[in-house]
C-alpha cells in the first residue's frame, strides 16, 4: 500500500506538471475574442494610453463616415464612448499617442474629393479635443504614424500621388519638422510602429519592404523583408518590452484578403510566422498593443459576404521570450504613500535613453499625482535592447500637500512641509 501511494503521488505530480506546462504553452501565441467594438468599422484609427485602447473615425456599414471615438478598458473588457472626434468623420487617417494625449490627423473627410492635413489632440484626463498645427506635409490619406518618446511621426500616404516624406511632431512646441524621406520610396497603405528609439514602416502597395528609422541619426536602414506575401491595408503594432514587432492581415491582391500573422525580432532581424489572426480574413483593420498583449479588430472581411464590415476585436498573447532585453530599474522618493499634489522624485536606470508614459524623456522625472498613479518607463540600452519598468505611487486622498518644496531632476533635494 505504501509503494502504491508513493507511485500515485509521483504520477499525480507529473500529471499536474504536464497540465501546467500545457496551460503555459497554450497561453502563448494565441488569439482570444474580446468584447466587440460597438459598431462595424473599417479604415479607422487606433492607439493605446496606459491600460486603455482607443478606436475612432473610419467607415461603418450603413453609417457612412462616423466621427465617434471609443475607449476599451483592458481590465473590464468594456467599451465606453468618449467625446466625438472634433475634426469630423473621415477614413484612412493616422492616430498615435504621446503620454496621456492621443492624436488623429490627415485622412479623407466624408463627401470630400481630396484628403485633409488637419491635426487634433485628445486629452485623456479632460476628454476634450483641441485642434493643433496642421500636419507639416501635403494633405493626404492612407499614411502611417507612430510615436517615439515625446515625439510623433507621420509619413508616406497619398496626396495627388504616392508620397515618401516623413515628418516629426513636437507637442510641446506644436510644430512639425521634416525628417529624412522614407528609405523605401513612395508608399501608401503601409504599417508603422516603434520599438525603443527606432521607428519601422513596412508593406504597403502589395510589397514586402521593411525599413528602420533611427531617431538619433535620422537615417533609414533596410531590414529583412516581411516574411509573408506583399500586401496593403495590413495591421502592425509592437510589444517593446520583448523587442518584437508584428504585421498581419491585409490584402494580398485587390480582391484577396489574408489572415496570416508574423512576428519580427529586433535582436535577430528575422520574421517568424505565428498563429493566424483569430477573426479570419481581414483588410483595413486597426491594431495596437497594451503591455505585453496585442489587439486587432474591425476591418473588411473578404468581399462578397453579406456582412463585409466587421466589429470583432481580438487579443493576441505572444511568446514573451526574447534574446534582447534591457533591465529597467525604477524607484521613487518618497517611496511611501504621499499627499495629494506632493512632489515625488522618480528615477530610472538601466538604459541610455528613457521614454515615460507621461511623455517625458530622461532618467528622472518629478510627479505630483492627485490620485494613485502608475508610472512606466521604457529604457533602451546601448545595444538597442529595450525593457519596461513600472512603479505605482499611492496617494492618500485625505491628505493635501501644503508648504514649500525644492525639487529638480538632477538630484534629491530636501523638502520642507
Amino acid at each position: 500500500m505504501k509503494t502504491f501511494t508513493k507511485q500515485f503521488t509521483v504520477c499525480s505530480f507529473l500529471m499536474s506538471l504536464i497540465c501546467l506546462m500545457s496551460i503555459f504553452s497554450f497561453s502563448q501565441n494565441t488569439w482570444v475574442p474580446k468584447a466587440n467594438f460597438p459598431t462595424t468599422r473599417a479604415y479607422a484609427v487606433g492607439f493605446s494610453i496606459g491600460t486603455k485602447g482607443y478606436i475612432g473615425t473610419g467607415f461603418g456599414q450603413g453609417i457612412g463616415h462616423p466621427k465617434d471615438f471609443w475607449e476599451w478598458d483592458q481590465t473590464t473588457d468594456t467599451w465606453t464612448q468618449k467625446a466625438n472626434f472634433s475634426g469630423g468623420g473621415r477614413n484612412s487617417a493616422v492616430g498615435f499617442s504621446i503620454g496621456n494625449k492621443g492624436y488623429i490627423g490627415t485622412g479623407k473627410p466624408e463627401n470630400a474629393t481630396m484628403p485633409t492635413n488637419d491635426f487634433w489632440e485628445w486629452d485623456q484626463s479632460t476628454n476634450v479635443w483641441a485642434q493643433k498645427a496642421n500636419f507639416g506635409g501635403t494633405a493626404r490619406d492612407r499614411a502611417v504614424g507612430f510615436s517615439i518618446g515625446n515625439k510623433g511621426y507621420i509619413g508616406t500616404g497619398v496626396d495627388a500621388n504616392f508620397t515618401m516624406d516623413f515628418w516629426e511632431y513636437d507637442p510641446s512646441a506644436d510644430t512639425w519638422t521634416k525628417k529624412a524621406n522614407f528609405g523605401g520610396g513612395t508608399l501608401a497603405d503601409a504599417v508603422g510602429f516603434s520599438i525603443g528609439t527606432k521607428g519601422y514602416i513596412g508593406t504597403g502597395r502589395y510589397t514586402t519592404i521593411f525599413w528602420e528609422w533611427d531617431q538619433a541619426s535620422n537615417v533609414w536602414t533596410q531590414k529583412a523583408n516581411f516574411g509573408g506575401l506583399g500586401r496593403s491595408g495590413a495591421v502592425g503594432f509592437s510589444i517593446p518590452s520583448i523587442g518584437k514587432g508584428y504585421i498581419g492581415t491585409g490584402g494580398t491582391t485587390a480582391a484577396a484578403q489574408s489572415s496570416d500573422f508574423w512576428e519580427w525580432n529586433q535582436a535577430t532581424n528575422t520574421w517568424t510566422q505565428k498563429a493566424n489572426f483569430g477573426g479570419g480574413l481581414r483588410v483595413n483593420a486597426v491594431g495596437f498593443s497594451i503591455g505585453d498583449k496585442g489587439y486587432i479588430g474591425t476591418g473588411w472581411e473578404h468581399y462578397g459576404m453579406s456582412k463585409p464590415v466587421a466589429a470583432d476585436f481580438w487579443e493576441y498573447a505572444p511568446d514573451t521570450t526574447t534574446g534582447c532585453v534591457a533591465t529597467a530599474v525604477i524607484s521613487s522618493d518618497p517611496s511611501s504613500t504621499v499627499c495629494v499634489g506632493q512632489n515625488v522624485f522618480i528615477s530610472a536606470s538601466g538604459g541610455t535613453t528613457y521614454s515615460w508614459n507621461t511623455g517625458a524623456a530622461g532618467a528622472n522625472i518629478v510627479a505630483a499625482p492627485s490620485v494613485t498613479t502608475t508610472y512606466s518607463v521604457m529604457v533602451t540600452d546601448a545595444a538597442g535592447c529595450t525593457g519596461i519598468g513600472t512603479l505605482t505611487v499611492p496617494v492618500d486622498p485625505g491628505c493635501t500637500a501644503t508648504g514649500i518644496a525644492q525639487f529638480n531632476t538632477n538630484g534629491l533635494q530636501v523638502e520642507v512641509w
